[in-house]
């Protein structure tokens, strides 16, 4: 009886942030709202970060928190500045080569456990604070065959296609699933869920797709043979970032990233993104 609760308050805190999402995109294009959203996509990663630095403390490691925090904003800065700018293309690994060293340095005094340590604070800016920039990339891309493209378009294209593979897995998996996926790491998914929310990432794909070519004028240029097996790939990818988070979290044995009322955590709602995300960009820059 508890969980009908849990499961309406869920989604309407989810529908509320959904809706915050989609005003933000459909005016990204205004300079104020540009900077909006870089601002909200540096604070979801300096939220993230945080829970990943919670994790690692849960597992008796320390590691350098605030500094996790600092470097991954100065991150996704860095990349916001990369896609607006041509003449900022190399901030970004500027940006990370000099957090390396400045976790490297910060451990000069206290040498235990620096292998370690150096190695899960530099994880942070690679599994949360880079993919998350992607996001940013995505919205604003570069031209295509001479085609501005319309990245509002492709982010919606992305959230739907990783979002509809959770839910549809999640709901597909309570009313038909029997096989268990990973028991070890989420006892819930099915096998008959992750089919489920690939069947339902295809669909998404293809409809999309099909939207694209009566409205986008060539902004959202989505081939059939695109979507189909960007939608494979999307999917797979998503369901993987899940059960990572999932191993995360099993591991530092804890339930939630986060105590965020009806949410759980920032990685627990963008675990799939940040695998999907990356994918999506790179399909972006060399298609």
């Amino acid at each position: 009886m508890k969980k009908l609760p849990d499961l309406k308050r869920r989604l309407m805190i989810s529908i509320l942030f959904a809706g915050i999402a989609v005003a933000l995109i459909i005016f990204s294009c205004l300079p104020f709202v540009t900077i909006l959203i870089a601002l909200t996509i540096a604070l979801l990663a300096a939220v993230g970060v945080w829970e990943y630095a919670q994790l690692v403390q849960a597992k008796g490691l320390q590691p350098s928190t605030s500094l996790m925090i600092i470097i991954a904003v100065c991150q996704v800065f860095a990349f916001f500045l990369s896609f607006l700018f041509f003449q900022c293309q190399f901030l970004p690994f500027a940006v990370a080569g000099t957090g390396l060293l400045i976790f490297f340095v910060s451990h000069f005094r206290d040498v235990n456990n620096a292998l370690l340590l150096i190695a899960v604070e530099f994880f942070s800016i690679c599994y949360v604070a880079i993919p998350l920039s992607f996001l940013l990339g995505i919205l604003y891309p570069a031209s295509h065959s001479g085609v501005i493209q319309d990245g509002r378009w492709w982010l919606v294209y992305l959230i739907m296609v990783t979002k509809v593979t959770d839910m549809g897995a999640y709901f597909i998996g309570r009313i038909w699933g029997q096989q268990k996926l990973a028991p070890h790491l989420s006892p819930k998914k099915t096998l008959e869920g992750a089919f489920g929310g690939f069947i339902c990432s295809m669909a998404i794909s293809l409809g999309m797709a099909f939207l694209g070519k009566l409205f986008s004028k060539g902004a959202f240029d989505l081939t059939l043979s695109e979507s189909i097996w960007m939608g494979i790939l999307l999917s797979v990818a998503g369901q993987i970032g899940d059960l990572a988070e999932s191993l995360l979290k099993r591991d530092a044995l804890v339930k939630d990233s986060n105590k965020l009322p009806g949410l759980g955590g920032v990685l627990d709602m963008l675990d799939s993104l940040l695998i999907t995300a990356p994918i999506l960009f790179y399909f972006l820059k060399i298609r």
